[in-house]
């Protein structure tokens, strides 16, 4: 079903003992087997899973009520995984450990560390890893941009409208719309470009910044939603701009519904049936989206 070169990519990933669903204690064991594997745990935590292989074996833990009752303590990494781990060193602890070998069609490149891309101007942090020639990405990375800002950080300029002094070059973060709306969202740290000269009368193309995508995460695009009539319930309305994105605009059915900050909430109550919803940047972009709302 999937080539031998992404097998083997995907293995490697799932082998990898520097991760989240590491069980609590078996950092530094000895006994953690050499496997590949990947936990689950239901919403409401009914259930979990581990499921794991290697060479030789295939094994699939699961554990929960059979009456399907929640318990906060059900998760994957820490319950259904160790009894994985104590299966597969009971049933092979001892065996050899051979274990996949990288196939021809696989082979190394320098990428971002960051990102996993080829390397940019701006990449100073590198590595070698694994590509698939002719399928992985040969996009060059850009998560670091740089642009032209004025001497007090409070606006940025384009190569038509830059002084000839009184600036600087700086770097700014460049993640993708929807990266950078979730980084803001959790209060991460993130950074957006200052708001272009105001005096520049240059409509701005992609080298001045202004190529970043615009994004609708909320409500999804050709979903169905089921509203209670009797709750007014109301639908979310949010966006992933691009760094230099200030303001947006929302429509619903081609009407305009307000105006609101690139990383603002907007809730509405939307009307029955087929809904367009539109959203406009401060830079002209414009997405629009159709979902179907009914109310029982």
């Amino acid at each position: 079903m999937i080539s031998p070169a992404a097998a083997f990519l995907i293995t490697d990933i799932l082998a990898q003992r520097t991760r989240p669903d590491l069980p609590m204690g078996y950092q530094n064991s000895r006994h953690l087997p050499k496997i590949a594997w990947k936990t689950g745990t239901s919403y409401g935590r009914r259930d979990t899973w581990s499921i794991g292989y290697n060479q030789d074996y295939t094994i699939g833990v699961w554990v929960g009520n059979f009456s399907g009752q929640g318990s906060p303590v059900l998760t994957g990494a820490d319950v259904a995984s160790p009894l994985l781990f104590d299966l597969f060193n009971t049933l092979a602890y001892n065996s050899p450990n051979n274990w996949a070998v990288p196939p021809a069609t696989l082979d190394c490149r320098l990428v971002c560390a960051e990102t996993g891309l080829v390397p940019g101007e701006h990449c100073p942090n590198q590595l070698i890893d694994y590509y698939l020639p002719g399928t992985s990405s040969a996009r060059r990375c850009e998560h670091q941009k740089e642009a032209l800002i004025s001497a007090d950080g409070a606006m940025a300029y384009c190569r038509a409208c830059v002084p000839a002094a009184g600036f600087r070059r700086q770097l700014f973060l460049n993640p993708l719309p929807e990266v950078l709306a979730f980084r803001e969202s959790q209060g991460l740290p993130s950074s957006r470009l200052p708001p272009h000269n105001p005096a520049c009368r240059l409509v701005r193309g992609p080298d001045d910044g202004a190529d970043a995508a615009l994004v609708i995460t909320s409500p999804l695009d050709h979903a169905e939603y089921v509203l209670d009539r009797h709750e007014q319930q109301q639908m979310l309305l949010s966006c992933a701009a691009g760094s230099e994105v200030r303001q947006v605009f929302w429509y619903v059915n081609d009407q305009f519904l307000r105006a609101a900050s690139a990383t603002e909430r907007v809730f509405f109550r939307p009307p029955s049936g087929t809904v367009k919803i539109s959203c406009a940047d401060d830079h002209g972009r414009n997405v629009d989206i159709k979902l179907e709302v009914q109310e029982l």
